[in-house]
């Protein structure tokens, strides 16, 4: 009885187990994308909307492959500088989060003026970076590292005090140096911190340059959002758009999957 039981409720088991996979896998997102697909071409093709206001998805793919030298034309310089304001995002940041970490004087000097900036409304900003730098790749590169540097100081700040107060207690125990306890622990530490920091850097890096190229750019996924806007090229519009998406959602991986791997213990 007891047995006939146990494969009972084997058997029932069984389903939730393989939804559960099908659940935690890629294959869940990407049928619910595919759905969300269908959805809009049916809704399209059925309702008889006006292209210039929804374009089917097949017509977006249609024109992103046909107008694929133009697209990728202008995303090189987007990734270029949109990668350039992240780099310098995530250097700048790691240095400034080690030196109020380490430094209580410039903790207190500078930190309330960190998180002062970081209020301030970063597209309002745009504007004046025009006007400082000009409508060129500096203004653009800085504009995205004003956005994305302040994730770049406060994750990787949380992680270097994140250390266990009896780690730090034995270190000082043993004669391990200030260096050796920053090196040996505080980094090792931060090192999650700092991809978790990364990741969101990334994300508000890609809306950056969007942002300075609406303003100043010439050439670029932003430029094109507009130029088509200006065209009433909806389709243009959400080819540049998704192609921007794909970007940034390779970078965002990008950056997750390099944490996997320098943050083996994490996993």
């Amino acid at each position: 009885m007891s047995q006939r039981a146990s494969a009972e409720v084997g058997d029932l088991a069984a389903p939730s187990s393989l939804w559960d996979r099908f659940v935690g896998s890629w294959a869940w997102p990407t049928t619910v994308f595919v759905l969300l697909l269908v959805g809009w071409e049916a809704y399209v093709r059925l309702s008889g909307i006006l292209p210039v206001i929804l374009p089917a998805p097949s017509a977006v793919l249609s024109y992103m492959w046909v107008q694929r030298e133009l697209l990728l034309e202008n995303a090189w310089p987007t990734v270029l500088h949109c990668l350039l304001g992240f780099v310098l995002a995530v250097v700048g940041g790691i240095a400034i989060a080690v030196l109020i970490t380490q430094f209580t004087t410039i903790r207190r000097g500078f930190y309330p003026l960190v998180v002062g900036i970081a209020l301030i409304p970063k597209i309002s900003v745009a504007p004046l970076f025009t006007l400082w730098f000009g409508a060129g790749t500096v203004a653009r590169v800085s504009l995205v590292f004003f956005i994305a540097f302040f994730p770049m100081v406060v994750s990787p700040a949380s992680g270097l005090m994140s250390v266990d107060a009896g780690l730090l207690r034995m270190a000082r125990a043993f004669g391990a140096s200030r260096s050796q306890i920053f090196w040996s622990l505080r980094v090792p530490s931060a090192m999650p911190y700092v991809f978790d920091g990364m990741k969101v850097a990334m994300s508000l890096a890609v809306i950056g340059i969007i942002v300075a190229e609406f303003v100043t750019a010439d050439r670029g996924l932003g430029y094109l959002v507009i130029f088509a806007t200006g065209l009433l090229d909806t389709t243009m519009m959400l080819a540049a758009i998704i192609l921007l998406s794909i970007i940034g959602l390779g970078l965002y991986f990008a950056i997750e999957t390099a944490g996997r791997i320098v943050v083996y213990w994490r996993s």
